[in-house]
């Protein structure tokens, strides 16, 4: 072979190889350890620090203009300090979610006077009756994986569809938490 094709090919393999970014890197580490951290912690405490930390942090990113103008958008008369007072609920609301992540498995959706309120079970249990398949949306209002919990907690057999996060790394940790639920 001759030298050049040598070269040519070296370049081609080495453009082939996906890297992984060294933020995502950094992202996946920050989440891996932080879900291991707010794992040891009681579930209302990492609930609280999740979003403590994200009503701090979140609001200073550039992600969070986007949330910004899209509230300026819907709500033109909106004013200003009741647009960040929503940004940073939002983010508070993540936070909680992401530090309530390691906690779900303990958590026992139909539990008289638990942590979750449900209505509505008397259609599920028609279309089980019935042999149907469901479709049941879950919008992301306070912790949006309880839709999940509780159709397995109910005994439903269910398959979820998600987008997936903008790194790669931190989107193998969700999968891993349902499948954990499902288990």
């Amino acid at each position: 072979m001759a030298a050049s094709q040598q070269t040519d090919s070296a370049a081609t393999v080495r453009a082939t190889v996906v890297r992984t970014p060294f933020v995502h890197r950094l992202q996946g580490w920050g989440a891996a350890f932080l879900f291991g951290a707010f794992g040891r912690l009681p579930f209302d405490r990492a609930s609280s620090l999740g979003g403590a930390l994200a009503r701090l942090i979140g609001p200073s990113l550039g992600i969070s203009e986007r949330a910004r103008r899209n509230l300026r958008r819907a709500f033109p008369g909106l004013p200003e300090i009741e647009i960040e007072r929503i940004v940073a609920e939002m983010w508070d609301n993540l936070g909680r979610v992401a530090a309530e992540y390691p906690h779900l498995r303990e958590m026992r959706v139909f539990e008289a006077g638990g942590r979750v309120e449900t209505h509505g079970f008397e259609h599920v249990d028609r279309a089980v009756a019935a042999g149907r398949r469901m479709i049941i949306f879950s919008g992301h209002i306070a912790n949006w994986e309880i839709g999940l919990l509780a159709a397995v907690q109910y005994g439903i057999s269910v398959a979820q569809i998600y987008r997936a996060a903008n790194n790669p790394l931190v989107d193998r940790i969700s999968p891993g938490f349902a499948a954990m639920l499902a288990s």
